[in-house]
């Protein structure tokens, strides 16, 4: 009696080749109202054109807030006496879009008596100046009142100025500038990726995709004006591209071969989520990770393992990664890493758990009297695949042990098999000794997660002089990206 025994219960992957046997298995929304974000902007640099001492003129705008009383610019009046006495000019730039600015001077004096100054603004490069306050002798420390700045001009046009005044002779008395400052509203949204100034790209590691690989990692920078506590959502896209174009995300939604959704969302119930739901992709919640609520810019990151079918990138196709930051005013902002490979992925499952030709005469050849078929086999792969068939060189037997003719002619004391995914001898071809594979279907495409089910692989034996025994060996089957 030959038995042959088909046993498949683990996985291992390869690009090229999955190896299963009987007993080893070797596998190759429109935004609502939106509330504002001040920023505060400074100048940078200042010009003197009086005649006294001019005391620290960078305190006039040394915090990086606004409206410090603990350092400031001090002149003397009298003894300066010159229109302007001090610019301050050269301003911080943004890239936010202002709608609104406010121009603010905390000043001060002491001891003067007649000599006065006074403070005004240019708006037009110093050409021309508004008096913001005049007359000043020895005012308490206090901030001017706001003056509305256009919120479009280019801040290189924006001086501020002080001018001094003597009345008679010197009173000896100063002027003091603690804090001189622009407070700019700006609508706060969401920057991500390379939208991020610096630009901070998406990342996916390992930088190849590989189904069901664990795990595989996508990184998603995120800044917001208001700090992170102000985003409310993340989510990640990872789609087939099927012609390598570069198209839009809006085109794909959740699929098992064309595309994973994955969202991190703010209290949210899982706060980490997958779709498609219930298939071989998985997040792995343990490996994701979100940055500090108390922070402008920090990495989502979020860890999955890619399906089972999730499509081969062959030839042109690729596949794209998209990422999109929601925040509290349903304000979004939105990148994509482009151009990522799809390794190839195939496994194979034996249902058939053994196969017996219990009664077979020496000298037997190929027919129907030594035919076994229905043996069925399970291929799910992620592109197009061959079907493959080996069998081992030595069979056991309880008297002597019977060996593999790949020839087709078996001697003494051997045996040969062909095999086909069909009932058709025709078409079968001679079994090769493993780990030598023949193809037995090269036609294989991508299947679903639940595979392809061939239940009409069949074996025929041919015997030469075979002493009276029962033999057992393993037949392998694989599934292989290549021929």
């Amino acid at each position: 009696m030959f038995k042959k025994l088909f046993k498949l219960n683990t996985i291992s992957i390869v690009l090229t080749a999955f190896l299963i046997s009987a007993f080893i298995t070797f596998c190759l929304p429109a935004p609502r109202a939106i509330a504002l974000t001040t920023e505060i902007l400074k100048p940078t640099n200042w010009t003197f054109n009086g005649k006294g001492t001019n005391g620290n003129p960078t305190y006039a705008y040394d915090f990086t807030t606004g409206g410090d009383s603990t350092t400031y610019n001090s002149f003397e009046v009298g003894f300066s006496n010159a229109d302007p006495t001090m610019r301050y000019h050269t301003w911080q730039t943004s890239s936010n879009t202002h709608s609104a600015r406010r121009l603010y001077i905390r000043r001060s004096g002491t001891g003067n008596s007649d000599d006065t100054w006074s403070i005004s603004y240019s708006i037009n490069g110093g050409t021309n100046y508004t008096i913001i306050e005049s007359g000043l002798l020895n005012p308490a420390i206090g901030t001017t009142t706001a003056v509305t700045i256009p919120a479009g001009l280019d801040l290189s046009l924006l001086y501020v100025k002080i001018a001094t005044s003597k009345s008679s002779g010197p009173d000896g008395g100063y002027a003091y500038i603690y804090d001189v400052w622009l407070a700019a509203d700006f609508t706060s949204v969401p920057k991500v990726g390379t939208q991020i100034s610096g630009s901070y790209p998406i990342v996916v590691n390992p930088t190849t995709f590989t189904p069901q690989q664990e795990w595989t990692t996508v990184t998603v920078p995120v800044w917001h004006g208001e700090t992170l506590a102000r985003i409310n959502s993340v989510t990640v896209k990872v789609f087939f591209d099927s012609a390598g174009s570069n198209p839009s995300e809006s085109g794909f939604s959740a699929n098992v071969q064309t595309c994973a959704i994955l969202t991190w969302t703010r209290g949210g119930s899982p706060i980490w989520n997958i779709t498609p739901a219930g298939t071989t992709w998985a997040i792995n919640t343990a490996g994701c990770s979100k940055p500090s609520d108390a922070v402008l810019q920090g990495n989502w990151v979020f860890s999955f393992k890619i399906g089972k079918v999730a499509t081969y990138s062959g030839g042109a196709s690729d596949w794209d990664v998209y990422a999109r930051a929601t925040d509290y005013n349903s304000a979004t902002s939105s990148d994509y890493l482009r151009n990522t490979e799809m390794n190839w992925y195939g496994e194979v499952l034996v249902n058939t758990v053994d196969v017996s030709w219990t009664t077979v005469a020496p000298g037997i050849d190929f027919g129907e009297s030594t035919k076994q078929t229905d043996i069925s086999v399970t291929y799910i792969a992620n592109g197009p695949y061959y079907q493959k068939v080996a069998a081992t060189t030595t069979w056991i037997g309880g008297l002597g042990n019977a060996t593999l003719n790949t020839g087709g002619t078996p001697g003494s004391m051997e045996f040969s098999i062909k095999a086909d995914d069909t009932d058709n001898l025709t078409a079968a071809v001679l079994l090769n000794a493993y780990p030598t594979y023949v193809t037995i279907n090269s036609a294989g495409t991508q299947t679903s997660e639940s595979g392809n089910e061939v239940y009409t692989n069949t074996l025929w034996l041919k015997l030469g002089n075979i002493t009276t025994d029962t033999f057992s060996g393993v037949v392998y089957y694989m599934i292989s990206a290549t021929p």
